[in-house]
């Protein structure tokens, strides 16, 4: 996780600029299994040796400890005892997978979110049974089960055989964004 962590910073600190970068980035946390290893692969990514992206990467590896103790919020880390705030209304959703996500897979997942977040509040009384009928009516509102139902709907989505959904969530790191929700709300 220090690697994703590293990535949001550096995009909430404006070292990270591209979606170029984003994405090698992100290839690189996938690959490498230590920190050496991390900036091996973002070199061989295409990430310059030289550049103050590459510099600041090193300095968080260097000291994950403080920089998480200096930007606690920016990581999604909540202080210890406090409530996570509802997954369906937080507008840090968007917030926490801005810093992995290109503008296209951006896109693609904030109206995956916001159809996720309508279907779960919609509902209509049924004539015949006089019961609330909705996509997701009975299943608890705390957010375990919702972002337990929101990882099936993404992987849906992901693994979709349409070409149009196909071609909005190519390349998708859903892995690092649910790790990044779930550390965030639960």
């Amino acid at each position: 996780m220090v690697f994703i962590d590293a990535i949001l910073l550096a995009k909430r600190l404006g070292n990270l600029t591209h979606d170029e970068q984003k994405v090698a980035l992100v290839a690189a946390a996938r690959a490498a299994t230590d920190a050496l290893g991390f900036m091996r692969a973002a070199e061989n990514f295409g990430i310059s040796r030289y550049s103050r992206l590459h510099s600041f990467l090193g300095q968080m590896l260097a000291a994950p400890a403080y920089y998480r103790s200096q930007y606690p919020t920016v990581l999604g880390l909540r202080p210890d005892g406090t409530e996570a705030e509802s997954f369906l209304s937080s507008l840090r959703v968007m917030f926490m997978v801005e810093g992995i996500l290109t503008m296209k897979q951006y896109d693609a997942f904030q109206n995956a979110y916001q159809w996720f977040v309508n279907n779960h509040y919609s509902y209509f009384i049924s004539r015949k049974s006089v019961k609330t009928i909705g996509l997701y009516s009975t299943e608890p509102k705390d957010n375990k089960s919702t972002l337990q139902r929101f990882e099936e709907y993404m992987t849906q989505l992901v693994n979709s055989k349409k070409v149009s959904v196909i071609k909005q969530f190519e390349a998708f790191p859903l892995d690092i964004v649910l790790a990044i929700l779930k550390r965030a709300f639960l």
